[in-house]
This record gives C-alpha cells, sequence and structure tokens, in this order.
C-alpha cells in the first residue's frame, strides 16, 4: 500500500481523524506558513497519537538546535526540511527519519536531489511555485517522479493532490508516499471531514481493486 501523510495538522480533532481513516504519518508545520503550529500544542497532539503513526515535523532552514529541540519536546519521530538544507545539515538527525523536500518544475530539477541519496532517508519532490515553499495546491508533472523512483532513495510526491486524482498520481509517479495537505482541508490548517474520509475510501477501493 502507498504510503500516506496528512499535513499541517493543527489540532487534536483533525489529527485523530485522520489517524481512525488510515494516515501513516501526520505533519506538523513549525516554518512559517498558514499552518503553521506551536510546539506546545503540537506536543498536545502528538502524546495523544497511536504509536505506530509517524509524526514528522516540518521545517525550513531553521538553526539545528532549534529543531533538535523541538523534536525532541514535541516527540516528532521524523523531519521534513522545505528549505535550502545541504547534505551535511540533514546528516545531524540520525536519530529520525530525515526527509528532504525539492520543487520541481521539469526533469532536469531531479539532479538536484543526487546530493542528498545518503543523508536522508526519504525524498520528498513538491510543486516550484516562485516565494512559495510549499503547501501550493498545484501539481507538478507526476510522471516526472518515475524518473528517481529507483533510485536507491524513496520518493514521496505533494502538491495539488486529494481524493480526485490521488490515483491517478500513484498510477503515473509510482511513489513510496503521498503527502496530501490543501486537498483535505476546509481552510489552511482546517481538515474537512468529508474530503479526508473521501480520500481514504478512494485509497482503499483501489486497493480493494488490486487484490480481487
Amino acid at each position: 500500500m502507498t504510503w500516506i501523510k496528512i499535513c499541517g495538522i493543527t489540532n487534536i480533532p483533525d489529527a485523530k481523524l485522520a489517524c481512525s481513516l488510515g494516515a501513516d504519518a501526520l505533519g506538523f508545520i513549525f516554518a512559517p506558513s498558514t499552518r503553521k503550529v506551536n510546539p506546545k500544542i503540537a506536543q498536545e497532539i502528538i502524546k495523544d497519537l497511536p504509536f505506530d503513526v509517524e509524526k514528522i515535523g516540518v521545517f525550513m532552514d531553521e538553526d539545528i538546535k532549534v529543531v533538535q529541540e523541538i523534536a525532541e519536546y514535541c516527540g516528532l519521530t521524523g523531519l521534513q526540511f522545505h528549505g535550502k538544507e545541504s547534505p551535511k545539515y540533514c546528516k545531524n538527525f540520525a536519530k529520525y527519519k530525515v526527509i528532504k523536500s525539492f520543487r520541481i518544475k521539469e526533469e532536469q530539477d531531479l539532479e538536484k536531489t543526487n546530493d542528498y541519496l545518503e543523508n536522508v532517508d526519504l525524498i520528498l519532490l513538491d510543486t516550484y511555485v516562485p516565494a512559495v515553499p510549499g503547501g501550493t495546491g498545484k501539481t507538478f508533472p507526476w510522471e516526472i517522479a518515475r524518473k528517481q523512483v529507483g533510485g536507491g532513495v524513496p520518493v514521496i510526491i505533494a502538491g495539488g493532490i486529494n481524493a480526485s486524482n490521488v490515483n491517478k498520481a500513484i498510477r503515473v509517479a509510482s511513489p513510496f508516499g503521498i503527502d496530501i495537505g490543501s486537498g483535505v482541508e476546509s481552510e489552511p490548517g482546517k481538515k474537512d471531514k468529508e474530503k479526508l474520509s473521501k480520500l481514504f475510501k478512494t485509497l482503499n477501493s483501489k486497493e480493494e481493486m488490486r487484490y480481487e
């Protein structure tokens, strides 16, 4: 099955709903964003979550010590970096699952991932939009991701994915995982129960078809 991360979690009801529907991971944004969450609130949410759901903190060009302090305080299990973090920077967090995000516009953009293959656990490919590091709600040509799949590091795709196109995204990109935020929201930082439910219903229908 495809690994599913629901990002931009800001409250306990949304977190519990995502977990109950089958999310493998939840994302908590500590970088500048309309979905940014305070570490104290994130800690309160995380301590109430199932053990087997991954808790991923999203950062952008943050001081290493600050990242480590927030990760420890909140009980994060993984870290996702959306800025200009270097391969050396990413090596400072060995006790966590490390995800490095890259903004993609065309196939040649994949070249910048090569220097990170030995330093991260997962690569995330998101849509390139000038001056917007993530959460754009826009897709990129998913077939580009296939060029990276099989490169030694599992690939996650993000950007504009929702219930209406998630199966197509999986079919075209063949990724390890999908990262979804705005596609299941009623407003930034607030998840929509109907959209979330429809997403997982769509995914589960696909899995049932696969094994019939």
